[in-house]
């Protein structure tokens, strides 16, 4: 997942390095030979999820609503990093505002958040004013939990 305005122009760039690749490979030939294909085939792959990435980041970052879509407390970390692309802030501007110092921010983006502390977590959404809905449901004995 893109998380920031650099993530965004680095695979930006890459796309059209692998573009370029692409097309060199393919050298205007219909055919190619099995090594060239399934290099190709690859590549078209690894094209095809960073545009993904791409579409996604610009998606959330046009939108103009300011209710995020509901999901699961496991995706939390998606939250905030979508509140901050949403609003527009830099990792400076982020850090900033939650009282943190960037260099620990980035730490816990890079991993999604599994570090950091319930204490530091609750920090972050209060200091963003993030209202954050949890509903538990009791499982019967016979689902599983995953």
């Amino acid at each position: 997942m893109i998380k920031n305005e650099k993530q965004y122009k680095v695979t930006r760039n890459k796309l059209q390095v692998l573009e370029e690749e692409i097309n060199r490979l393919k050298g205007g030939r219909e055919h190619l030979p099995a090594k060239d294909k399934s290099l190709v085939v690859s590549m078209q792959l690894f094209q095809k999820q960073l545009q993904d990435e791409v579409d996604y980041y610009e998606l959330v970052k046009a939108m103009n609503s300011e209710i995020l879509a509901e999901r699961s407390i496991d995706d939390l970390p998606i939250l905030l990093i979508e509140y901050k692309i949403r609003s527009g802030m830099t990792q400076k501007e982020f850090s900033q505002k939650v009282g943190m110092k960037e260099q620990q921010l980035q730490r816990y983006e890079a991993e999604d958040f599994n570090s950091i502390s319930f204490k530091n977590l609750l920090k972050i959404i209060h200091a963003i004013d993030l209202e954050v809905t949890v509903r538990g449901t009791i499982r019967s004995k016979d689902q599983s939990i995953a």
